[in-house]
């Protein structure tokens, strides 16, 4: 083990913690034979979904315009369902043609776009494939920013202060900087969240026409940490937790590391958001722990499958598997086991590990130790490399393109 990184197979938990509990062992392949449609074949969480129901037995589908996309690659990828393209309209008639012809049980879009359209043209899939999700308008409300942060303060959930791009605008010379501005709703080509440290600086970000849609927020600095739920039919069945151990960017993003964690805090307000939502199915619910007072602040909730998925199924939260499960009729029994204190990174993914350290290059020897450690998980398979190939020759072929720029 390198130097520096002791681990534990019981860590310490936070206070208020149920005693740790191992995962599930040996897991259960009830679900065996079950078909199953996935769909954005180029998320890292769409890999880990085809990866894990695989060995399970399920007989798992991607949906892609092309056979050598990411979750393709996979071993456990029986076959792919062609579109015609790359748009989100050919894709999700790809799919109704599939499910029509009746290949399917169930139905998992990865990507929100994916998941609102599927759930807008549900309809189309009944007596055929289940959707296991939420109400369409209960979806598009999660991935409304400014709502969230409404429906948040109507059920006493900490939330930082967020004003819509205008008034922001306007008030600029009363807010605390930094600040944080990032698009209001979930959606493809979204602008990147952008920092303003000071009035100018925000100015300059909103003088763009483009500005509609745009929230500015409170920075909270501190950690990032993810509630994630599986619910049936507004009851909460499953939860996960944890806290982000680096970032891309390093100031605040996607999760290139992470570590399984419980609070029971953060369950008590991940579950008050998601049961004024009257959920279904899996989400998550981001939340910043404010370094300055130790208060959860919610950001956003996310109303689909989450890029650290790879965390949650290596500390034995099966939340595919219960999606599986709901679709072959079952009651789903309510389950907080998981490992706690389980470290995971994701070393060659987009938005990786090598991400975070282009924006902070000071962390190269927590990262490689990290990488030499026993005990830390990665989404690096050797039983299934052709995936992991693919994300090598992704990076590779970017630094090449960035060294000739």
């Amino acid at each position: 083990m390198a130097a520096g990184f002791v681990k534990s197979d019981a860590p310490p938990l936070e206070a208020g913690a149920p005693k740790p509990r191992r995962a599930p062992s040996p897991r259960s392949r009830d679900v065996a034979g079950l078909r199953a449609l996935v769909s954005d074949e180029h998320y890292k969480h769409s890999l880990a979904i085809v990866r894990h129901l695989g060995r399970l037995g399920v007989h798992v589908e991607v949906v892609a315009a092309s056979r050598s996309s990411l979750a393709c690659r996979s071993r456990y990828c029986r076959s792919v369902v062609l579109s015609r393209s790359g748009c989100l309209e050919d894709l999700v008639e790809a799919t109704l043609a599939a499910v029509r012809a009746g290949r399917f049980d169930l139905v998992i879009p990865v990507s929100y776009s994916m998941t609102r359209a599927l759930a807008r043209r549900r309809d189309e899939l009944l007596g055929r494939a289940r959707l296991e999700l939420a109400e369409t308008a209960a979806i598009e409300l999660a991935a409304d920013k400014l709502k969230m942060t409404e429906l948040a303060a109507s059920v006493g959930v900490p939330v930082p202060k967020t004003l819509p791009a205008g008034e922001a605008a306007r008030r600029a010379s009363e807010l605390e900087f930094p600040v944080v501005v990032k698009a209001q709703h979930e959606a493809p080509g979204r602008p990147p969240v952008r920092y303003a440290r000071c009035p100018r600086e925000l100015q300059e970000i909103l003088s763009s026409p483009s500005r509609d849609g745009i929230l500015v927020q409170e920075y909270v600095p501190g950690t990032g940490c993810g509630f994630f739920a599986t619910y049936q039919k507004g009851l909460c069945r499953r939860v996960f937790m944890h806290r982000r151990v680096r970032e891309y960017p390093a100031t605040g993003g996607v999760s290139t590391c992470a570590e399984s964690c419980y609070d029971r805090e953060l369950e008590r307000l991940g579950r008050r958001m998601l049961d004024a939502l009257n959920w279904h199915g899996v989400a998550m619910v981001e939340f910043r722990r404010d370094a300055r007072d130790g208060t959860y602040r919610l950001i956003e909730v996310n109303p689909k499958f989450w890029g650290s998925l790879d965390l949650a199924l290596a500390a034995g939260a099966d939340f595919p598997r219960d999606l599986c499960r709901m679709t072959l009729g079952q009651n789903l029994a309510f389950s907080d086991r998981y490992h706690r204190g389980l470290r995971f990174q994701w070393p060659l993914s987009g938005y990786g590990e090598l991400f975070h350290l282009w924006t902070r290059p000071v962390s190269g020897v927590r990262v490689l130790g990290d990488l030499l450690n026993p005990f830390v998980r990665s989404n690096v398979w050797w039983r299934d490399p052709a995936p992991n190939l693919l994300e090598l020759r992704t990076l590779a072929a970017q630094l090449f393109s960035s060294g000739k720029a």
